[in-house]
């Protein structure tokens, strides 16, 4: 006697072949370009958060200096010292990432490749159009009676 065993539903598979991600999973075209695009946009927007944040702590640099000249004890000045140490090792690591994305983000505000990135946009949505139809409910209406 044979067993019959019930199958969840499974997923149409898609008309293309498998596009993996680092985690193997199956991703749609479109969905690896608007990750792509976001990218671009967050790369962007960490340059400048990070850029921000080496300014703000050269700025504290000037007070740290003037804390440990006119410092009245030893001990003050250690305090004083730590602080900036401590700034200092922020600013390398703001620093560190902001050069970490600057080239990705001067790639995406140069006005050159502004048309790449609206090209980009633009297939972006072709293809959820088309996947959207692909993946849909398709039906055939018949033209003749």
């Amino acid at each position: 006697m044979a067993k019959q065993f019930s199958s969840p539903k499974k997923k149409p598979k898609p008309p293309y072949g498998p596009v993996r991600g680092g985690d193997d999973m199956e991703r749609k075209p479109s969905e690896i370009i608007t990750q792509f695009l976001k990218f671009l946009e967050s790369a962007k927007d960490e340059y400048e958060t990070a850029y921000a944040a080496v300014g703000a702590e050269e700025k504290k640099e000037q007070t740290f200096l003037h804390d440990l000249e006119f410092a009245p004890d030893k001990n003050e000045r250690n305090k004083v010292a730590t602080r900036f140490q401590q700034s200092r090792r922020a600013r390398r690591k703001a620093k560190d990432r902001a050069q970490l994305y600057e080239y990705i983000s001067n790639f995406y505000t140069d006005k050159q490749n502004q048309n790449l990135v609206k090209a980009l946009r633009r297939l972006q949505n072709e293809q959820i159009t088309r996947e959207k139809y692909l993946f849909g409910n398709r039906e055939f209406k018949n033209r003749v009676d």
